[in-house]
């Protein structure tokens, strides 16, 4: 009998990745090989709302560095799956996170800049951003800078620790730093923190949180090499 649960068990299982394999692979697009900083037209309307960002320095300093490519992270995952993922989806409206962040990212050495503002609906029971919002953007985004060290350019997370330094306030700018600190085969190590940006201050940036990621390939990951992100 316990043979016969087990068999059940793992045909039920695949039964349910197959599915979600069949579904996605029907919508997942084919990557083109776009240029990265030729942007669409909504990409241009968008990051009209980081005009602030557009003129500080350090963001220059990014679009004028050439081993840095510029991505915005809703154009990276196709409509028809946004509606499942946290910061693209859940978190997708004026009153969240209005757009996805902005990136910049240097694949070969392991280093991200993501800016993103934090809007109103996202404060807890104390008027700031709640630490959920915090830790899933570390997530998300300690995750995609290390995507591009791993053999098949994603993985999942293994472990991740965030230290909460402070609070941001709603409808405030942040910007996420990361690097990719350690990686072998499968597993990568990413160390990175956020802090608060604002062009106009002339106040040091107050970090919110910073912590490490450990993300993993599983061997199976190796199927989904039509999934293109880099």
């Amino acid at each position: 009998m316990g043979i016969l649960r087990f068999a059940g068990r793992t045909i039920v299982s695949s039964g349910f990745f197959a599915a979600g394999f069949v579904m996605c692979a029907h919508a997942w697009p084919s990557s083109k090989g776009d240029d990265p900083k030729v942007m669409s037209a909504r990409n241009k309307e968008t990051l009209s709302l980081f005009n602030s960002v557009q003129n500080s320095a350090i963001f220059q300093r990014l679009i004028d560095d050439s081993s840095f490519r510029m991505l915005i992270s809703s154009d990276l995952i196709p409509e028809a799956h946004r509606v499942n993922h946290v910061g693209l989806g859940l978190l997708n409206s004026p009153k969240k996170i209005n757009i996805g962040p902005l990136i910049f990212i240097n694949p070969e050495k392991g280093e991200m800049y993501s800016f993103c503002r934090l809007n109103s609906n996202l404060v807890g029971t104390d008027g700031k951003i709640h630490n959920g919002v915090i830790s899933t953007l570390m997530d998300e985004s300690l995750c995609f800078c290390g995507f591009p060290k791993l053999p098949s350019k994603r993985g999942v997370t293994a472990r991740l620790n965030i230290n909460y330094h402070a609070k941001a306030a709603p409808d405030s700018m942040v910007m996420l730093v990361a690097k990719v600190t350690n990686h072998h085969n499968r597993k990568c190590v990413i160390n990175g923190h956020i802090e608060t940006y604002d062009e106009k201050s002339l106040k040091k940036p107050e970090v919110i949180a910073d912590g490490e990621c450990i993300l993993v390939q599983p061997k199976w990951f190796k199927y989904f090499d039509w999934v293109h992100l880099f």
